[in-house]
């Protein structure tokens, strides 16, 4: 058995393979030959003219006309960019909450001290 590589008559771009049984009686098809095309070989491959070899489309050539799409997130990706973002704004704000009560935490305790040392100082005896 051997792979019988096929092309398109008009054009000599590889079509398909076929495994097939080659006997007596074989005859080897207009459009098609044994010899395989090269490994790492970018589409479109084409045979030569006088059907010996397979040639490539070369690799930068390949990779203009096939550019890498640009990533898109998935759903749950993007939902958890949201989340994320949420979590982030709310710690913002919390932060900021937090800033304000020990502001007037400071503020309330200068207060108590200012109001403390104003004071005459004379202490009261309980009576008996």
């Amino acid at each position: 058995m051997k792979v019988l590589y096929f092309y398109d008559e008009g054009t000599g771009i590889f079509d398909h393979s076929e495994l097939v049984t080659v006997d007596d009686e074989f005859t080897l098809p207009e459009n098609a030959t044994f010899v395989a095309p090269v490994n790492g070989s970018y589409e479109p491959i084409h045979i030569n003219d006088d059907k010996t070899a397979w040639i490539g489309t070369p690799k930068e050539e390949w990779m203009a006309a096939h550019p890498a799409p640009a990533p898109t997130p998935t759903p749950e990706q993007t939902a958890q960019a949201t989340l994320m973002l949420q979590m982030a704004q709310t710690k913002t704000t919390q932060d900021k909450f937090n800033a304000q009560i020990m502001l007037q935490l400071a503020s309330m305790k200068s207060d108590t001290t200012t109001v403390g040392s104003t004071s005459t100082g004379t202490a009261t005896t309980p009576a008996e």
